[in-house]
C-alpha cells in the first residue's frame, strides 16, 4: 500500500527553536522520535534531509516546515555555505557544520551529501542551488 507518493515529511521544530526563517536549503536531522526536526551542528552529522518552506520566511521565527528526505529522487535547492568553492554540474556536496554545503576537496572525513546540478563558477555563497540529493550521505577517504 503506498502511504505517500513524494519523501516529504512536515515537521515542526523542538520548543524554543530559533532563526527558523533562514533554514530554507539547509540540512537537518529528525529527533530520535521523529516528530521534531532541528538543523545539523556537525559537518560529519548524516543528515535525514534538507529544509524547504519553513514556516516563518517572511522574518520571524515559525513552528516547522517540510523535510525532504535524502531518498529524494528530484532536484531540490541546498543552501550553499558563504565560501563554496567553484561547483560545476556535477561537483559533489559535501556538508558544513552550519547545515550548509560547499565543494567537496577530497579532504578526509568530508560527508558528501549532494551533487550539483547547475554550476556556481563566481563563487556565490549563501545562496540556493540547485543539487541531487545523495541518497546515503558517504564520508570521503
Amino acid at each position: 500500500m503506498i502511504i505517500k507518493q513524494s519523501p516529504v515529511v512536515r515537521r515542526d521544530w523542538p520548543a524554543g527553536t530559533t532563526d527558523t526563517d533562514k533554514s530554507e536549503g539547509k540540512f537537518a536531522k529528525l529527533s530520535a522520535d521523529g516528530q521534531t526536526m532541528s538543523l545539523v551542528t556537525s559537518a560529519s552529522a548524516i543528515p535525514d534531509g534538507v529544509v524547504s518552506n519553513p514556516d516563518g520566511r517572511d522574518g520571524t521565527d515559525g513552528n516547522g516546515g517540510d523535510l525532504i528526505l535524502m531518498s529524494h529522487p528530484g532536484i531540490v535547492q541546498v543552501r550553499l555555505n558563504n565560501t563554496p568553492g567553484t561547483i560545476e554540474t556535477g561537483t559533489y556536496l559535501v556538508l558544513c557544520a552550519d547545515a550548509t554545503v560547499k565543494a567537496a576537496t577530497g579532504t578526509a572525513g568530508e560527508l558528501i551529501v549532494a551533487q550539483s546540478m547547475a554550476p556556481n563558477t563566481s563563487g556565490q555563497g549563501d545562496c540556493l542551488h540547485e543539487a541531487l540529493l545523495v541518497a546515503w550521505a558517504t564520508p570521503t577517504a
